[in-house]
């Protein structure tokens, strides 16, 4: 979830338990605690490291456990002498949890175990960036300044009830995309529900099976439509054999969920393009209100469906053999 995202959940969250003026420093506490796990973008660079370093320690159940006591002492210091250090823990607590459990509900994943387990968590219910959310959380904390405690609680209603949605259209979009396998008779590895961007009620469904990886759009009324794609499973395929024993290779395999090759544009027989299906945005599976958002997109930025983030690009040899690698966190 983007960070100005989780300021506004740890608010509406805030506001619903102290609508009153006098929680006003508490809630801002929560709020601040809501955005803080993403300091680590901070320390992150822009190569590798941060694939390994964004959503590690600061976003883990350790991670949080000794923030939220360096935040409550601090605010016990400096801003809330009145207020039990017990208190001022719990709701910085609050803050840094919920950043958690919304990082935990889109596709990225969250070293939820840091620094005892490198296993990434990821409920894939909400896209990264959703509009559709910023609006429930806004529209709420509007209601509240206008009609009072109630109208937050409107709020939370609302967040609560956009939750559950996503929750009954992701769990239906594995039945979906089950029945689509067995009609096609594809043999099921591994599959997976994901969101699809600007598109509340459309899914992605991934299914990996032998060498390839469909793309399979879902929607929450007719189910799988229009034609899925299939890609080539970058970790099947013979070329690229080498490229997973290296450090690049072995990082990229563990952080990417779904990785994919193809020619790499404008360079279709010199070099190749490995990236993960979760972070390609297609045409496929968007919906009207996702294809109308995207067009939008397309209007502001031509070349929107051509955006690459967190990919592989590389050189072919004389011997079609791997070359250099370069990795790229956008472009």
């Amino acid at each position: 979830m983007d960070t100005p995202t989780h300021g506004l959940i740890g608010r509406v969250i805030a506001k619903t338990i102290w609508p009153e003026q006098s929680g006003r420093g508490l809630v801002n506490l929560v709020t601040i605690c809501s955005v803080l796990p993403d300091a680590d973008t901070l320390i992150s660079s822009d190569g590798l490291d941060y694939l390994r370093t964004h959503r590690g320690f600061t976003h883990s159940f350790l991670g949080v456990v000794v923030g939220s006591l360096l935040v409550a002492g601090l605010a016990k210091r400096f801003g809330f002498r009145n207020v039990s250090f017990g208190h001022l823990y719990l709701v910085s607590l609050l803050g840094m949890v919920s950043h958690i459990v919304f990082d935990l509900v889109t596709t990225y994943g969250t070293l939820i175990l840091a620094p005892f387990s490198d296993y990434r968590a990821a409920f894939d219910l909400l896209f990264i960036i959703d509009p559709y959310l910023d609006v429930i959380l806004i529209g709420g904390l509007i209601a509240g300044w206008r009609v009072g405690k109630q109208g937050y609680r409107w709020g939370g209603m609302l967040l609560s009830g956009y939750m559950v949605l996503a929750i009954l259209v992701t769990g239906l979009g594995h039945v979906q995309v089950r029945r689509w396998a067995a009609r096609e008779g594809v043999t099921v590895a591994r599959a997976s529900v994901m969101p699809s961007p600007f598109s509340p009620l459309h899914r992605r469904g991934m299914v990996e099976s032998g060498d390839k990886i469909y793309l399979v759009p879902l929607n929450l009324f007719s189910g799988a439509y229009g034609t899925p794609v299939a890609f080539g499973s970058a970790l099947k395929d013979p070329r690229l054999g080498e490229l997973w024993q290296t450090r690049t290779g072995e990082i990229y395999a563990w952080f990417t969920r779904y990785p994919v090759v193809q020619a790499f544009p404008g360079e279709e027989k010199t070099a190749l393009l490995i990236q993960d299906l979760q972070f390609m945005v297609r045409k496929e599976g968007l919906g009207f209100l996702g294809m109308w958002a995207a067009e939008a997109a397309v209007n502001l930025s031509p070349d929107f469906f051509d955006r690459r983030i967190f990919y592989l690009k590389v050189d072919l040899n004389e011997a079609s053999g791997i070359g250099d690698v370069h990795y790229f966190r956008g472009g």
